[in-house]
């Protein structure tokens, strides 16, 4: 039989058009325009407006036809529900076609896959590590995985050449292409995107409990519990199917964390200061020791902090700035607490470590007061 190289993927299907399966429809045509994109989903809005904007050839909600001549099919759609639409595209994908999803845990649908596909339909499980707190068609950029992993997870008897030719199509999204093993991903990735949703989460609701008849809480609520209670602004169904689908591994990291927080506790009853001061020294070791990573992402940029005079105008100054000196800024974000910042009310993101050391040196020879943390 015959597999598709990347070149020869010109048939397109995307199942459910929210940010990611929006994102990725974007960002398709973008960097393949001849390419015939499919897509279906249960809202008809998304489809009209994917279809007015020129991102789709065809919308259908009819989930046989948007798959029946596809070379390759992204399952964009919760978790929860992507086993159900594998055994469903099973008797509708033609033969050869690519099936993948991108669903946040991987063993379940991977073991779905394994049990239900036929031999002469291909299975690359996937999940692209990028995404931010909003959702539906309307939250979509066609720029969205730029720079960040995209995790697969084949199964043992997809051929090579199938997951080299996803691998090349991600790529030319700007994606970086990652394999794992599915249960190994599900334990790292609970670790370090669902327990913090949940530890977000459960602050948000623990601060929303305090009394405060002025409401001076949320008044203060800046800085530091604003940047590390983002994630809980995500959509709650979503993460409900996510939590569920990871319950395994996810159990076992919140007995983990709450361990840390009843030893805490027991240190402050005790008054043991040394043991409180290594509590926070043993973590800021690690944060410190981790690439600086852009947070929707996974982008290893690099971030200055810059001093600016709040007046019309400041930013587009020194934005100019760098322009002229070809330095490109990747993101930006504005500081409005400085209660945990080491300096600096604007945060630029760089590409490389050259670009930061250059913004830096050019800023400060222009009269700004700049700061790398």
């Amino acid at each position: 039989m015959t597999t598709l190289s990347n070149r020869e993927i010109k048939r397109v299907s995307i199942i459910g058009l929210g940010l990611i399966g929006g994102s990725l429809a974007k960002a398709i045509r973008r960097s393949h325009p001849d390419w015939q994109i499919t897509g279906t989903d249960i809202e008809e809005k998304h489809l009209a407006l994917a279809l007015k904007e020129g991102v789709m050839d065809k919308g259908t909600t009819n989930l046989g036809d948007a798959v029946r001549h596809a070379d390759i099919i992204f399952l964009c759609a919760p978790v929860g529900a992507i086993p159900g639409l594998i055994r469903e595209i099973a008797a509708h994908a033609p033969a050869g076609a690519i099936i993948t999803d991108t669903g946040s845990t991987k063993e379940a649908i991977v073991r779905t896959a394994m049990e239900c596909l036929p031999a002469d339909l291909f299975f690359v499980g996937g999940h692209p590590m990028a995404g931010t707190e909003h959702s539906g068609y309307a939250a979509s950029i066609p720029h969205l995985f730029e720079n960040a992993y995209y995790i697969l997870t084949p199964l043992p008897s997809t051929p090579t050449r199938i997951v080299e030719s996803l691998k090349g199509l991600l790529s030319s999204i700007g994606a970086i292409p990652l394999i794992m093993d599915p249960q190994f991903h599900d334990k790292v990735v609970g670790a370090i995107s669902h327990l913090p949703h949940v530890v977000a989460s459960a602050l948000v609701n623990a601060v929303q409990d305090i009394d405060d008849p002025q409401h001076l809480k949320e008044r203060l609520a800046a800085g530091g519990f604003r940047d590390i209670t983002r994630i809980s602004s995500s959509n709650p169904k979503m993460w409900r199917d996510i939590s569920l689908s990871n319950r395994q591994h996810l159990v076992k990291l919140i007995e983990s964390t709450v361990k840390y927080l009843n030893a805490f506790c027991k240190y402050l009853d005790d008054d043991s200061a040394d043991e409180i001061e290594d509590f926070f020294c043993r973590a800021k070791k690690f944060r410190d020791s981790l690439p600086r990573l852009q947070s929707q992402a996974l982008v290893p940029y690099y971030e200055l902090y810059v001093d600016i005079p709040d007046r019309p105008g400041s930013i587009g100054e020194m934005a100019t700035l760098l322009g002229q000196h070809g330095i490109n800024i990747k993101n930006l974000r504005i500081i409005n607490s400085r209660e945990d910042e080491p300096g600096g009310c604007l945060v630029l993101s760089l590409a490389n470590e050259a670009s930061l050391r250059k913004a830096q040196e050019v800023l400060n020879a222009g009269g700004y007061k700049s700061y790398v943390k």
